[in-house]
């Protein structure tokens, strides 16, 4: 057994040797890395380039596949809420939660079916953009057979050959007349002639492959930001109030590391909250079922009322002011506003790579009864227990702010909230009375109690995210679409040509190829004709020149 072992650790010694004389240069000993990197790509790369498997990453086939698994993918993303806790998906009467739980619904561009499946298309893009790029190397060495010379037009060219440069006069039309740039040729690898001329017009191919390609590359890299540094919060601000932004979520890469999050350099502020409704009519819907018939077929026509409901919100604002700190700076000390803005809904503020979003708002109410001191506090939308009154009481939506009217003119709102009362009954069944409009200093009168809204407050509820991934996706994505674009829509032309003498007349011979949507060869082909024949036109010898 012994001799056995020596001779597999012969055998072996005596394998790695051959492989290394394989990478070396046969006139060198000498263990030079660029040779040795010399022969890998020589022994490897190609058996590399002809594995099953890299030709199944190499095939537009496994994109198209890969891009319909991810597509399946954001469809679930969009069907289930991300980022939502199973609690809130189930209250709000989300179906097949075992499913959701068991396959992270809620999460699913977290899951490794997710990020496997956009590695795999990473991987594949990856392999074709590099084959890609072998084709591009190579097209100096092995043409195509539409670079070979065979002419598919010919036109003769009706001019005095003493008088007229046919191969000037033609080459002047396609470039000042037709648009056209000339190509440098090879005539050894071409095989076409050094009289033969090559011209293009439109966007090249190449580039625009390129651009594409990379530009899909960018995407997965911005993908992968987003993934690993991005975080995201929300914060609750009230008019006149200033804080430190501190987020309490950390990116994967800080938590993967275990860092903790860290106060942001500057404080935010909000200087004022504001509210604007538009005063819409509500359908007076008919009871009876002759009259809603009558309505929907257009017998008669439908009647609007205006009421409290009239009130429909138009936008809310929050008008923020950003206080930067410097390093050595605190609260109190050494503060700076360096911006101010107002945002909505769909208009965020950008600071130092965050971006804050206008997401909700929040409002306090204080209630009295009868003339009782002490308020009870209260927020809108929740039940509000009063002692001495058997059930609780629910306050809509404080209607504050501006009021936009139908007629153009712009009214402040005095602040009033819709009041309901439930009541169980003797079953236990609930039951809920509306109440009606409780305004400021106004008051209504329940069970002999008298119901007062003395004051309220609201606050601005902001989300705010970092994603350095965002700007990488955005240009990359539209240099994608405009590739893509000019690719399908665009035009691209090709013409071969030489001249040659026939009979003692000039013959243009051309071969066309053209590429693209918007490429039209009859068009092309009547212009050429056009401008041939202006310059072809008869010449009077005996006129001076």
């Amino acid at each position: 057994m012994v001799r056995q072992a020596h001779h597999n650790i012969v055998t072996l010694s005596l394998s790695k040797g051959d492989v290394w004389k394989r990478l070396l240069p046969s006139n060198s000993v000498d263990l030079n890395p660029m040779a040795i990197l010399k022969n890998i790509k020589d022994l490897n790369l190609q058996k590399i380039r002809e594995a099953k498997l890299y030709r199944r990453f190499a095939s537009l086939k496994t994109s198209i596949v890969l891009l319909g698994i991810l597509v399946g993918f954001y469809i679930l993303g969009t069907i289930f809420p991300q980022g939502g806790e199973l609690e809130e998906y189930i209250e709000a009467g989300g179906r097949f939660a075992s499913l959701v739980v068991f396959f992270n619904l809620l999460n699913i561009f977290t899951t490794p079916g997710f990020l496997i499946t956009a590695l795999l298309l990473f991987i594949n893009l990856f392999i074709c953009t590099i084959e890609r790029l072998f084709v591009l190397l190579n097209q100096g060495i092995a043409k195509t057979e539409d670079l070979q010379f065979i002419p598919t037009h010919i036109f003769p060219l009706e001019i005095n050959p003493h008088l007229e440069d046919a191969l000037e006069g033609v080459r002047e039309v396609f470039k000042k007349d037709l648009g056209f740039r000339e190509q440098s040729s090879d005539p050894e690898m071409l095989d076409i002639g050094t009289d033969t001329k090559i011209i293009e017009k439109g966007w090249s191919y190449k580039w625009l492959t390129w651009i594409y390609h990379l530009s899909i590359l960018f995407c997965f890299l911005g993908f992968f930001l987003t993934y690993l540094f991005s975080f995201e919060d929300e914060i609750t601000l009230r008019p006149g109030e200033e804080t430190i932004i501190k987020p309490a979520a950390i990116s994967r890469w800080n938590r993967s590391w275990g860092r903790k999050p860290r106060e942001l350099n500057f404080r935010l502020a909000l200087q004022e909250f504001i509210t604007e409704y538009n005063q819409l009519p509500a359908l007076d819907y008919p009871g009876d079922k002759l009259s809603r018939l009558a309505v929907g077929m257009g017998w008669r026509d439908p009647k609007y009322l205006l009421k409290n409901e009239s009130y429909f919100p138009k936008d809310w604002k929050s008008r923020l002011k950003v206080i930067n700190l410097s390093p050595k700076s605190v609260i109190g000390e050494g503060n700076q506003a360096v911006l101010e803005k107002t945002i909505e809904v769909n208009d965020p503020l950008f600071y130092q790579g965050v971006t804050f979003y206008q997401a909700a708002y929040k409002q306090n109410l204080k209630i009295q009864v009868d003339d009782n001191p002490i308020l009870l506090e209260t927020e809108t939308g929740k039940e509000l227990i009063v002692p001495g009154i058997e059930g609780t009481f629910i306050f809509g939506t404080i209607r504050t702010g501006a009021l936009f009217k139908r007629d153009g003119t712009i009214e402040k709102i005095r602040p009033f909230a819709d009041v309901s009362f439930i009541k169980k009954d003797s079953a236990g069944k609930s039951e809920i009375e509306k109440l009606g409009k409780l305004e400021q200093d106004g008051s209504l009168v329940v069970d002999s109690r008298r119901i007062s809204l003395k004051e309220f407050k609201e606050a601005s509820i902001l989300s705010y995210r970092y994603d350095p991934g965002v700007p990488i996706l955005w240009w990359s994505g539209v240099f994608v679409l405009l590739a893509m674009s000019l690719r399908v829509f665009g035009a691209w032309y090709r013409i071969i040509y030489r001249i040659e003498e026939r009979k003692g007349i000039p013959h243009l011979l051309l071969k066309i190829r053209i590429k693209g949507l918007m490429a039209d060869e009859e068009r092309l082909i009547h212009r050429l004709k056009y401008s041939l024949r202006k310059m072809t036109e008869p010449i009077d010898l005996d006129t001076p020149v």
